[in-house]
């Protein structure tokens, strides 16, 4: 069976030899041997790890497909596919399939501040610092009550203040709470 380590090591490899393509193919390849998949690596998660390599290699429509059938697939653990599938789009160019998946993850009132904060910092990263604000904004809000590790919520306050800086707006109660974490950490 496929543990961690094993796709921990595919993707060393690609890191070190920039031979991106070739670890996608890769894992595209073990995702289609069910016979080596179990409960710590599924067909899903080695198509997410396809699609990354895929984008890394600047394969945006072969990402995106990864992507694609990851979802079928009903996702994997981890980060719901959906979101890399979001940033794929942006990549690619493909601005309305980016928008209603956007929509899509709205609507889907998640309490996964990772969530909020991979679809905010692919909206940072396009250079749509409005749309970065709002939704690292509302990933702290649906999140706050959350059980999840208080040190997430905090990375959504300082991703927030961080465009809301690009932006020019003034310091807020929100922008403080994540200058009091950067300070409490070191920076």
């Amino acid at each position: 069976m496929l543990s961690h380590d094993d796709v921990d090591e595919i993707m060393t490899r690609a890191a070190r030899d920039g031979r991106h393509g070739a670890a996608a193919a890769r894992f595209e390849e073990l995702a289609g041997q069910p016979e080596r998949h179990g409960e710590e690596v599924n067909r899903a998660a080695l198509l997410v790890e396809a699609g990354s390599q895929h984008g890394l290699a600047g394969e945006w429509d072969a990402a995106i497909r990864c992507y694609q059938e990851a979802i079928a697939d009903g996702g994997c653990q981890g980060i719901d596919p959906r979101v890399w599938l979001h940033d794929a789009f942006l990549r690619a160019g493909r601005q309305d399939d980016a928008a209603a998946l956007l929509r899509e993850l709205k609507a889907s009132r998640s309490k996964d501040p990772d969530l909020y904060s991979a679809v905010a910092e692919s909206l940072e990263a396009g250079g749509m610092l409005a749309d970065a604000h709002t939704w690292f904004t509302m990933g702290y809000h649906r999140c706050e009550n959350a059980d999840v590790p208080e040190f997430m919520i905090d990375l959504l306050l300082v991703g927030r203040r961080r465009v809301r800086v690009e932006l020019g707006h003034p310091m807020d109660d929100l922008d403080e709470l994540a200058d009091d974490y950067l300070a409490a950490v070191g920076e």
